[in-house]
């Protein structure tokens, strides 16, 4: 994209989630948490507000299996801040924990729910994860849960992550892929509109597969740790969702025109996307080798 287009898709992001954040906050099934990303149900959650708070117990395992000292966390699309407030709570030793979202409602929001005696420890800043400066937030570990794909530019994003983290700092992203189900990836016409579904409702440019989102990575001396496939933890069809699906087959192309049903059209698209094996939800973790490019 162009330095024009990511300031557009930006600005549709913002509105996005100005328009859409109170309604995911009170519609959806997070149990009091504040997250806005999915649940994830493991053979060991069997309960609602752990399976909400299961991404953030990921990224703090990950943290805490970090080789280097984790003094400093960056969340990368924080939402209204719940993985970084579960964070707080989890990981006491950990002394600074900024959050980043180019909305500023989901940022004002985060601002108030910082305990008074907390400030100190938690910040949060309107601005874009493609354009951080590099002193201000500089971290040991960042990570990004449910918003990397909405990056125009993942290389642009790798390459501010190898300013901001150190050598051997790690960086955590719980997102999207696309399978390489298709040989030659070659993807027949109707998966094809169901995944252009996806991503366009959703304003996702940066839903890659796994070998692009490698590549791009190791360009800017990222090397990839881990990859663990999380869909088999989540739950599909369940009754919200084939009430959502009934309505995208009523109304259809009629959705995209406001902003909480066009939500509701990428979410179903989405579904159907796991369910076809399209998409797969993982943890990626990368760990910055810089120094090993003689950066």
């Amino acid at each position: 994209m162009h330095n024009a287009d990511i300031g557009r898709h930006a600005r549709q992001v913002r509105e996005y989630y100005d328009h859409n954040t109170e309604r995911f906050l009170r519609w959806g099934k997070d149990e009091g948490t504040f997250n806005l990303h999915g649940a994830l149900w493991p053979p060991e959650v069997n309960s609602l507000d752990a399976a909400m708070q299961y991404s953030n117990e990921l990224v703090a395992r990950e943290i805490e299996q970090c080789p280097c000292p984790v003094n400093r966390v960056l969340d990368l699309g924080c939402g209204v801040g719940a993985s970084l407030f579960y964070l707080g709570r989890r990981l006491p030793r950990v002394r600074s924990f900024t959050g980043v979202s180019l909305s500023p409602l989901q940022i004002n929001r985060a601002r108030h729910l910082v305990p008074e005696t907390r400030k100190d420890r938690f910040h949060f800043e309107v601005g874009s994860f493609l354009q951080l400066s590099t002193e201000r937030f500089k971290a040991d570990f960042s990570y990004s849960i449910e918003a990397f794909t909405h990056c125009p530019d993942p290389g642009v994003f790798f390459g501010v992550q190898a300013d901001v983290l150190p050598p051997g700092g790690r960086l955590a992203i719980i997102d999207d892929c696309l399978s390489d189900v298709f040989p030659g990836g070659v993807i027949p016409a109707r998966q094809s509109r169901r995944i252009d579904d996806y991503r366009r409702n959703w304003l996702l440019p940066g839903l890659r597969d796994l070998a692009a989102l490698k590549s791009l990575a190791e360009e800017k001396g990222f090397h990839l740790i881990k990859d663990q496939n999380l869909t088999p933890y989540l739950r599909l069809g369940r009754p919200r969702d084939k009430a959502i699906s009934l309505l995208v087959r009523f109304l259809g192309p009629l959705m995209e025109r406001g902003f909480y049903l066009r939500s509701l059209l990428g979410g179903d698209a989405k579904q159907k996307c796991y369910l076809e094996g399209l998409i797969h939800y993982r943890l990626l973790v990368f760990e910055n080798r810089a120094t090993d490019a003689g950066q």
